[in-house]
């Protein structure tokens, strides 16, 4: 199993916040419970349909962001290179 190297510099701040406001978000009971009336509609469906799908997304968002800060960071460099020797190439 190859061995990540380890990265040229610390994550983003920004990423490490967002991380934590997902945390947020996704589990303070509070937050559900205010969008979860049954009253208003938006686009025809209830308002906490819609925070979850949005949360989905936002959550999503983040995973894709820290893995694009991962890569500019060089956190993968040296990965394939690493297993092509251990495993001695592709015809072994």
């Amino acid at each position: 199993m190859p061995t990540l190297l380890p990265a040229r510099r610390p994550r983003s701040a920004f990423i490490s916040i967002w991380f934590v406001l997902d945390a947020v978000l996704g589990l303070f009971p509070p937050v559900y419970w205010i969008a979860g009336g049954p009253q208003p509609l938006i686009f025809g469906l209830p308002c906490s349909i819609v925070y979850f799908m949005a949360l989905a997304f936002f959550i999503a968002a983040s995973i894709v962001a820290a893995y694009w800060d991962d890569e500019s960071r060089g956190a993968f460099a040296g990965t394939a290179e690493s297993l092509s020797a251990r495993s001695g190439g592709l015809n072994g």
